[in-house]
């Protein structure tokens, strides 16, 4: 894992257990999924142009239009590595986000549980992803 990699992911752990809110931004106070990769990728240095008048089910088009435009790239080779973002399709489209601290586990604001829990990538999840992404490049280095 990179340094970023791993800041990004050290920031995000340090946000276990803060409440989820839909569009929140601050840790200890309420996040919802994308307020904690937002939060991650600005602790690992990362550039990130936020949007906070999206839907409780954000649309799936314009939520994989953001990971690209701030340099994720779906990858289709090499399983899932720390620092993935996660895509989950509910309602079948896109509209949950996580991020993976390894391969075998992810982060992330849940409203089902109501705050940002550390859990195993299960059978659930696995039915449910649509998506790796990854920053590559000279983005991410």
């Amino acid at each position: 894992m990179t340094d970023k990699t791993e800041t990004m992911i050290a920031a995000a752990r340090g946000c276990l257990g803060t409440p989820f809110h839909h569009q929140g931004r601050v840790a200890g106070v309420g996040l919802d999924c994308i307020g904690l990769i937002v939060l991650a990728m600005r602790a690992a240095g990362l550039s990130v142009e936020d949007q906070t008048d999206y839907a409780p089910r954000p649309d799936g088009a314009s939520l994989i239009a953001a990971l690209i435009a701030h340099g994720w790239r779906p990858t289709e080779t090499g399983g899932i590595h720390g620092g993935d973002v996660l895509v989950f399709r509910y309602d079948h489209q896109p509209q949950h986000v996580a991020l993976a601290t390894s391969p075998t586990t992810l982060i992330h604001s849940f409203a089902p549980v109501g705050k940002v829990v550390e859990t195993e990538i299960g059978a659930y999840w696995m039915r449910r992803l649509v998506g790796v992404y990854r920053l590559e490049g000279s983005i991410w280095h």
